[in-house]
C-alpha cells in the first residue's frame, strides 16, 4: 500500500515536468527552416548578450523576445546602429 502510494505521488510529480518540455516547440519546427533562419540571423545581429538564445532549436518566442530586447537596446544607445527589421 505505501509503495503504491509513493509511486503514484512520484508519477504525478514528474508528469508536469515531462508535459512542460513536450509543449515547447522549436522555432524550426514551428515555422520551418527558412523562416527560423531569418529570425536566428536577426537575433545574432542585434543581440547584446554574450551567449544569446539565437538558435532555431529554441522557441520562436524566445528568439523574438531577444530580437525585441536587442532592438530596444540599439534604439536607446546613442549612435547605435538600428537595423531596418527593428522598425
Amino acid at each position: 500500500m505505501m509503495k503504491s502510494l509513493i509511486l503514484t505521488l512520484l508519477a504525478f510529480s514528474i508528469a508536469p515536468i515531462v508535459t512542460a518540455s513536450d509543449e515547447e516547440v522549436s522555432c524550426r519546427e514551428e515555422l520551418g527552416k527558412r523562416a527560423a533562419a531569418v529570425y536566428v540571423q536577426q537575433c545574432i545581429e542585434i543581440s547584446p548578450a554574450s551567449h544569446p538564445p539565437c538558435n532555431d532549436q529554441n522557441s520562436c518566442s524566445l528568439i523574438m523576445d531577444e530580437i525585441k530586447r536587442g532592438c530596444e537596446f540599439a534604439k536607446n544607445t546613442e549612435g547605435g546602429d538600428v537595423p531596418t527589421f527593428c522598425n
